[in-house]
């Protein structure tokens, strides 16, 4: 081939590659266009699925990053073209930028590490959070200009690094940093039966692993099998909501952990001196040792909060055809996911990342003309306007948190989907967006699918129940039983 074609033979070659790549992916034409940006904070970030174990990738130009940050110090770095296949990165030349939220800075360079593909930084050890950038060039043209991630090196400490599809950067609370220390304590506090007057509810009795931390029943039941109004709410994504309950009457983990316990139908303890005197022949040591202070209701719910802020899902299907593994969810699942944003008008409150607005609405759910009906958020805040109108739950793992509503009352997603399909039930302070859909049967089918595919990794079998704990034996004022968690 006469030299001055080949050029233009490798740009019509490359042309071709980008158009089959446009064809195949998440991105192609006929789906709805949405954004589905995972993270607000990793302005570059790019929802890839990784390469490499505990990666993190964002792009530049037609270049795909992908980098793995341990809190030891070190930093790996691979290069990849635009079909995320793996490049020599002979001729980068680049550094590291880490900048904890505190403003400590270390700077470093990238070295090959030997023949193979991978580039390394060595810093300090670091803990907390941080901001990392990436800068550097490869040849004469190839410029990597501040390339910036998003890293929690307590969390990947913690194995409880925010999976793919969820937003990076985890909400943290300044008043209760996190620990493994706390995590684990939360753990078998929120197994342990005890936090009841009368040791038959635990916070698993109502948030069970293995229905994505809510329960099969319409509505909780507490203490004396008293039953509530409410349907249990999964846990899971938690750490990034701002408002808890039905009605939002919680603004933070710590103070959502606090309710239940002193509530008479749920757990039913008459005081925190009653709770305490319980517990502390279990608990005192190691609450010592991780707070610092004695067992009370605050560090019990401080506890609670920080095993809870662990209990992350995505990874779903959803999530890697988002990143562009086209053949991820099935044709009806894409056909649903063009209707959920679309015409069904779902996603205008189910808002991804968490599907959920976390807003709060009416639908009409449990509506009665005589007005003897939950008045939901209106308990809060007495506002008439938000009598009837309860929070938008996430949708993520939504197959196994049947039933649903915030009353339990419609047992499957086809319920569901049907009772949206109708219009809601009709009531004076109907939410203006809710109004008959005309939804076919092939359509809320297709609806289902792809519901389906919103189900998360999460390893429900590592969230089992701790082995029961023995009563406490005899011991000094203060000092706590020689066999309990942690204490065997």
């Amino acid at each position: 081939m006469n030299s001055r074609f080949k050029p233009t033979a490798a740009l019509a070659l490359w042309c071709l590659v980008l158009y089959a790549a446009w064809l195949t992916g998440p991105w192609s034409g006929d789906e709805a266009t949405t954004d589905m940006s995972s993270s607000s904070h990793d302005a570059r970030f790019h929802m890839h699925q990784p390469l490499h174990n505990g990666g993190k990738v964002t792009m530049s130009g037609q270049f795909h990053l992908e980098l793995i940050s341990q809190p030891d110090g070190t930093h790996r770095l691979w290069l990849s073209d635009a079909v995320r296949q793996e490049m020599s990165p002979v001729g980068f030349v680049g550094e590291l930028r880490v900048e904890s939220l505190d403003g400590e800075v270390q700077e470093t360079a990238f070295k090959q590490i030997g023949r193979s593909f991978e580039l390394q930084a060595k810093t300090e050890p670091l803990k907390g959070q941080a901001w990392l950038t990436i800068s550097g060039t490869m040849g004469e043209v190839t410029h990597f200009d501040h390339i910036k991630l998003f890293w929690d090196y307590d969390l990947v400490a913690l194995g409880a690094t925010p999976p793919l599809g969820l937003d990076p950067m985890l909400p943290r609370s300044a008043a209760n940093p996190i620990s493994p220390e706390k995590v684990a304590l939360g753990r078998d506090l929120f197994f342990d039966a005890r936090l009841s007057a009368d040791g038959t509810v635990s916070c698993a009795t109502c948030h069970q692993p293995q229905y994505a931390f809510a329960e099969p029943r319409p509505v909780a039941s507490g203490i004396g099998g008293l039953e509530g109004k409410r349907n249990t709410p999964t846990i899971l994504n938690a750490a990034y909501q701002k408002r808890f309950y039905w009605d939002g009457r919680s603004e933070t983990l710590e103070e959502q952990a606090q309710l239940p316990i002193l509530n008479q139908m749920e757990m039913g303890n008459k005081s925190e001196a009653e709770l305490i005197a319980r517990l502390k022949p279990i608990y005192e040591r190691r609450i010592q040792e991780v707070f610092g202070q004695e067992t009370s209701l605050r560090t019990v719910a401080q506890a609670l909060a920080c095993f809870e802020r662990t209990l992350l899902s995505g990874d779903s299907d959803f999530d890697r055809y988002e990143s562009g593994e086209s053949n991820a969810i099935s044709a009806a699942a894409r056909r649903g996911r063009t209707l959920f944003f679309g015409k069904g008008g779902c996603g205008d409150c189910h808002v991804p990342p968490l599907f959920s607005d976390y807003n709060f609405h009416n639908l009409g759910v449990g509506w009665r003309e005589s007005g003897d009906c939950d008045t939901g958020r209106f308990e809060k805040t007495g506002d008439p306007r938000d009598r009837g109108v309860f929070r938008t739950p996430s949708l993520r793992d939504v197959s196994r948190t049947a039933p649903y509503m915030h009353d339990g009352s419609l047992h499957t997603l086809h319920e569901v989907i049907e009772f949206y399909n109708d219009g809601g039930r009709n009531n004076p302070s109907l939410d203006p967006r809710i109004h008959p859909l005309g939804l076919t049967p092939a359509e809320i089918g297709d609806l289902i699918q792809f519901l389906l595919t919103l189900d998360g990794r999460f390893d429900y079998a590592e969230q089992e129940a701790p082995q029961p704990q023995p009563p406490a034996t005899q011991n000094e004022p203060g000092e706590a039983a020689t066999q309990g968690p942690g204490n065997t």
